[in-house]
């Protein structure tokens, strides 16, 4: 009995412990998806600065044809 007892206390160990690993895992991956978003509103916010850019010129050029 005390046999079994050792025998699931273990596995119950191994199973915390794999656990933990499962959500430090995790915590990287958000981290990660994170970073990834931050990067995607950077480059939007660029794009939205070209554009902006570019119907000025656009505007400048209309002005100075006519």
């Amino acid at each position: 009995m005390s046999y079994q007892l050792s025998a699931i206390s273990y596995q119950l160990s191994a199973i915390s412990y794999q656990l933990s690993a499962i959500s430090i895992q995790l915590s990287a991956i958000s981290y990660q998806l994170s970073a990834i978003s931050y990067q995607l509103s950077a480059i939007s916010y660029q794009l939205s600065a070209i554009s902006a850019m570019g119907t000025l010129l656009y505007e400048q050029l209309l002005n100075t044809i006519s």
